[in-house]
């Protein structure tokens, strides 16, 4: 008898074809791996610019809500929020609107309704809703500062709300300076109460 050995072609990987073809799965893994990262990285930024959203359309609303102070404000009304400075905010341009800030800021229940016996003017009530809307967004988002100016144009007032906060962009490749940037954001919404 002959022992005949196994054809050419069913031979089988040699150590070297292997060992290329672990190293080009590597390579592919290790760039899913970085996909992944900044997926997550651009997801968690997505969320921070929707709560922003949701945070100026909130204020936005309390403007409408209060009309009878918004709709007849002074042109020049400008109140700046930072919650990182003393007075984390600040009315200017309206002696009304100032007197209910810092009404607001000391009297936290000011308009709360919770009780029935203070009252509360159309100005109280604007400073009482920017300094709740001062807490609810430094909770979302601390750090951030906002602008909100009201000018009068055709007879219609018109604030405009400027948030500016700073984010954490993650670069996508080697070529880019750092592994991560600090970058300064700013989202804008006007508003006609």
């Amino acid at each position: 008898m002959r022992r005949t050995g196994p054809p050419s072609a069913e031979r089988g990987f040699s150590l070297v074809e292997v060992l290329v073809a672990m190293i080009i799965v590597a390579v592919g893994l290790l760039g899913i791996a970085k996909m992944q990262a900044l997926l997550l990285a651009d997801s968690g930024i997505s969320r921070v610019r929707a709560l922003v959203a949701l945070e100026a359309a909130s204020l936005a609303a309390s403007m409408h809500a209060n009309e009878d102070y918004w709709a007849s404000a002074p042109s020049g009304v400008s109140v700046t929020i930072s919650p990182t400075s003393a007075t984390p905010v600040s009315a200017s341009g309206d002696a009304n609107l100032t007197n209910g800030v810092n009404a607001a800021l000391a009297n936290p229940s000011l308009c709360d309704f919770t009780s029935t016996s203070s009252y509360c003017t159309a100005a109280d009530m604007a400073g009482y809703d920017l300094v709740q809307w001062e807490e609810a967004m430094n909770s979302v988002l601390s750090g951030a500062t906002s602008q909100i100016s009201c000018q009068s144009a055709n007879l219609q007032i018109f604030c405009t709300i400027d948030i500016t906060w700073q984010e954490t962009i993650a670069n996508a490749n080697s070529e880019e300076q750092g592994s991560a940037a600090l970058q300064n954001q700013s989202y804008q919404l006007v508003v006609e109460p």
